[in-house]
């Protein structure tokens, strides 16, 4: 038995000599001189390895499933392009780095799903349909250091956690807050991505004068409370506008969300109050699970272009057909719009004459959305849209006019001046004048010489 027991320990021992071990953090791959691709690379690395790779452009797929380290030569050196068919860069695995890539051209460009610590630096996402985005179904699933040396469409994001007290920076091009307070963003316009703001476990905050267009969703809240979400302008958002979900007390008041899919979902939320809001041409206005708000201030609700109810009273409010999609007793017949839209034009400028002179109107803004730019370039022509040009063929200075037009169809106008110049006169023009003038000159000095000499010699 004795000598049968120590066979057996020996047995096991050699056995545990053979088999396989994890081994963590113990290479550095190269690609394409190590693997050809990025995701071959993936699929060997193991758990804590550093793949690193050279300048260049990978068109792939790349699905990251390890906690691993994906380093780039540079966003301005190496690329990941999707060839607009697929999300670029998903990543599945908790703690994961990925640093100076541009990552392009895809569904998606870097997608975080269901999972925590990932780290991003340095990364350029541009051209995707949407450029970033992050997913979970808990509040560790947001716990990530995205720093605003990331880019999406030449904008930063700025991903915060645990903040208090601050003010979101007008720049923004993605903005998420996890797990603060008291933070106030105003004045952005947020483009292409899967959410425009992300609040998770954020209360007391402001979220003002915001436009969000084209992204996937607009505003997100997930377990955030006592906030403030108004005068913001949603248009053509690809799923919800507005997302509440396990949300209460915030106050959706002024906003316009117009021409997207859903308007507003609520989802085991309660006592939110939501009046004054335009939901304007989307295909789904409203989706409520489980929730229970309050639609109005007392005495008006909201405006919902599907609405086919009579204002009998003539006080702006309709008497039929209520309540409205069964939460809004007290429906708008019209906009809601107090704000009067704030046109600009840009800068003065001096040009030459017959120079083409560009016009940018992008800096102005409307809380239900601006729908009409009309330009009156002060020489008897005209122009529209938000950009355009005109060339002016007389010297003299221009009053430029621009009238924009809300969608409540209020208007505002900005004015600029254009000098206008003869261009110079050339260089060789000037020379060549030099030279008339030299010739004339000597010309006349040498007739004056030989009159005198006449006279002498009289």
């Amino acid at each position: 038995m004795k000598a049968t027991a120590t066979l057996l320990i020996l047995v096991l021992f050699i056995l545990s000599l053979n088999l396989p071990t994890l081994t963590v953090g113990s290479r550095v791959i190269e690609v394409p001189k190590d693997y050809s691709g990025i995701q071959v690379a993936l699929d060997e690395a193991n758990p804590g390895d550093v793949i690193r790779v050279a300048s260049g452009t990978y068109f792939e797929k790349v699905r990251v499933r390890k906690p691993l380290s994906l380093i780039g030569e540079g966003s301005n050196k190496t690329v990941i392009d999707g060839g607009k068919k697929m999300v670029v860069v998903e990543v599945y695995a908790d703690n994961v780095e990925i640093r100076g890539f541009t990552v392009r051209n895809g569904t998606y460009g870097i997608f975080l799903w269901y999972c925590s610590g990932a780290l991003l630096r340095n990364n350029v996402m541009t051209n995707n349909t949407w450029n970033f985005g992050v997913w979970g179904d808990s509040l560790h699933h947001y716990f990530h250091d995205v720093d605003s040396s990331n880019l999406v469409d030449g904008k930063s994001i700025y991903y915060w956690l645990n903040q208090h007290g601050k003010r979101v920076p007008k720049d923004a091009g993605y903005v998420a807050l996890i797990n603060c307070t008291n933070i106030t963003m105003e004045d952005a316009i947020l483009t292409s991505n899967e959410q425009g703001v992300l609040l998770v476990n954020t209360n007391y905050s402001l979220i003002e004068n915001v436009t969000i267009l084209g992204n996937d969703r607009g505003i997100d809240l997930h377990t955030s409370n006592n906030n403030t979400v108004r005068m913001n302008n949603l248009i053509s958002i690809n799923w919800h506008a507005i997302y509440c979900i396990s949300s209460q007390s915030n106050t959706f008041t002024g906003n316009t969300i117009r021409e997207g899919d859903y308007g507003i979902l609520t989802q085991n939320s309660y006592e939110n109050t939501i009046f004054h809001n335009n939901f304007i041409n989307n295909t789904d206005q409203l989706h409520q699970l489980n929730s229970s708000n309050v639609w109005d201030n007392g005495r008006e609700g909201n405006y919902w272009s599907d609405y086919m109810g009579v204002d009998l009273d003539s006080d702006g409010v309709g008497d039929t057909m209520l309540p409205h999609l069964g939460v809004d007793y007290h429906p708008l017949v019209k906009i809601f719009d107090e704000i009067q839209p704030r046109a600009d034009a840009g800068t003065n400028q001096t040009v030459m004459k017959n120079e083409v002179v560009a016009f940018d109107a992008s800096g102005s803004w409307d809380n239900v959305g601006i729908v009409a730019f009309k330009w009156d370039f002060g020489d008897g022509s005209n122009g529209t849209g938000a950009t355009t040009s005109h060339a002016y063929s007389v010297a003299g200075v221009y009053t430029v006019t621009l009238t924009v037009t809300d969608l409540s169809g209020q208007v505002a106008t900005d004015t600029i001046f254009v000098t206008v110049v003869n261009p110079p006169v050339p260089l060789t023009s000037w020379i060549s004048l030099a030279v008339i003038s030299t010739l004339a000159i000597i010309l006349l000095a040498v007739f004056w010489l030989r009159r005198s000499s006449r006279k002498k010699k009289v």
